[in-house]
């Protein structure tokens, strides 16, 4: 008889989609196969790792990645990391597991980081030429700027954003250049180093990808349809405020140019695991906006319903994506 291997899923984390994580995280554990793996929630915070059962909590050993329960010694074999920020996305938590050799879901150290920092992210990729993105000014903590050098070089409306948070946390656009100052110490609140983007006016889309040793499944396309000024918090979280259709509703050929465009940058990045792009499209031309290395995976998330309506089953890919390591 096979030995079934002990699968920890990591949710939570040191940010403000901590509760999204561990949503995600949830549906994670109900789409592992459970004939072929063994798998535990385990939560991460500041205060350390914990095993999350219905009615106890029990700390991780970090020297061995193992836990005790009734005198027995159980020893994680796997990570299936699904913490939305820091320090599931940002590379933080890859370094641990490289360190005591346990194989995990996602990108690597280096991947991870650069993905995370969506300055750093845009400037690797700014070397490829089929890469289209919007123009951007970066304010870091101590810069000296001109709110009206920056109105004149973005234009208005723009977006202010944090560079390195999720779930459009710390994000706001705007119309009026008295409200800046009032939108960078927003995003602040959750990055020191702040971005000013260009406004394009085209249709929000989103791309899954994940790639193995032996496939490469690119999922179909999601359009985000919002009621909202754009796809902020509220949007993503809260019923009815967005429309999320897929297939979107583009041509064959932007389809296409957007699918191939995906490929591209999880292959540049060196991505592992299942990865999600956004782009806004605009007269056929999709410019990037961010890579999510850790995507929301709860039912309501995008990248699941993509894999559904892709005719795939998640338990499988996700069994795919462990015994590739294992």
């Amino acid at each position: 008889m096979t030995i079934k291997k002990n699968i920890a899923v990591l949710c939570g984390g040191y940010t403000s989609e901590r509760q999204i994580s561990i949503n995600s995280a949830k549906q994670i554990i109900e789409n592992i196969d459970k004939n072929l793996f063994n798998s535990y929630l385990v939560e991460v915070s500041h205060e350390g790792f914990y095993i999350i059962f219905t009615n106890e909590k029990l700390k991780v050993n970090l020297n061995d990645f193992s836990f005790e329960s009734n005198c027995e010694k159980i020893k994680f074999d796997y990570a299936f990391i699904i913490i939305h920020g820091s320090p599931g996305e940002d590379g933080k938590i890859q370094g641990y597991f490289d360190i005591i050799n346990i194989p995990y879901s996602s990108c690597n150290v280096l991947a991870s980081a650069i993905t995370y920092n969506k300055l750093a992210c845009k400037f690797f990729l700014s070397n490829n030429k089929n890469i289209t993105m919007a123009k951007m000014i970066v304010i870091n903590k101590d810069s000296c700027f001109s709110i009206e050098n920056l109105v004149e070089t973005i234009g208005l409306p723009c977006f202010i954003k944090p560079n390195t948070s999720g779930s459009s946390y710390g994000i706001t656009k705007v119309y009026d250049k008295e409200k800046i100052i009032e939108a960078i110490n927003e995003a602040r609140k959750e990055d020191n180093t702040v971005l000013i983007e260009e406004f394009i006016n085209g249709v929000e889309v989103s791309c899954g990808i994940v790639k193995t040793k032996t496939q490469t499944y690119i999922f179909p396309i999601t359009e985000i349809s919002t009621k909202n000024d754009f796809f902020d918090t509220q949007a993503k979280y809260e019923d009815g405020f967005t429309e999320e259709i897929t297939p979107a509703r583009i041509s064959e050929q932007t389809t296409k140019l957007v699918q191939e465009t995906t490929l591209k940058i999880y292959d540049e990045l060196n991505c592992e695991g299942i990865v999600r792009v956004d782009y806004i499209i605009k007269n056929e031309v999709p410019y990037f906006l961010e890579i999510n290395s850790i995507p929301g995976m709860s039912a309501a998330s995008i990248v699941p319903k993509q894999i559904r309506v892709a005719g795939k089953n998640i338990s499988e890919i996700l069994t795919e994506i462990i015994q590739e390591k294992l």
